[in-house]
């Protein structure tokens, strides 16, 4: 018999600490959250493009930044404007993204060039 009681014992104290870590981590997260907001900034997007490699949109103010981010240094990769922020995940009935025409219209945005070439 004591060994039964002694099972139970274990899997109560494991279940218990299960729940308490579960409890620690959604409070601290909810802490950390609060922490982060800024007035001025916020993420507009992220994605991962390798290893501690990040690509980020940050929108300051009125004016939106593509950043990329790796371990040890954040750069700015180009400025974006509100037109260039197009929804790749479009609901029914929507058409798919042409990636050429994207990044073509983002190249001669960057290049200066504002007329189209085809």
């Amino acid at each position: 018999m004591p060994g039964y009681l002694t099972a139970i014992g274990t899997f109560l104290m494991a279940a218990a600490i299960i729940y308490l870590s579960y409890l620690c981590s959604k409070y601290l997260g909810k802490g950390l959250a609060k922490k982060s907001r800024s007035r001025y900034m916020r993420m507009v997007d992220q994605m991962v493009v390798g290893q501690n490699r990040t690509l980020a949109i940050v929108q300051v103010g009125d004016r939106y930044l593509l950043l990329g981010a790796g371990q040890e240094q954040v750069q700015t990769l180009a400025e974006l404007s509100e037109e260039d922020l197009i929804p790749l995940q479009g609901g029914e009935g929507e058409p798919a993204v042409d990636f050429g025409q994207l990044f073509t219209r983002l190249s001669r945005k960057k290049d200066g060039s504002d007329r189209e070439q085809r």
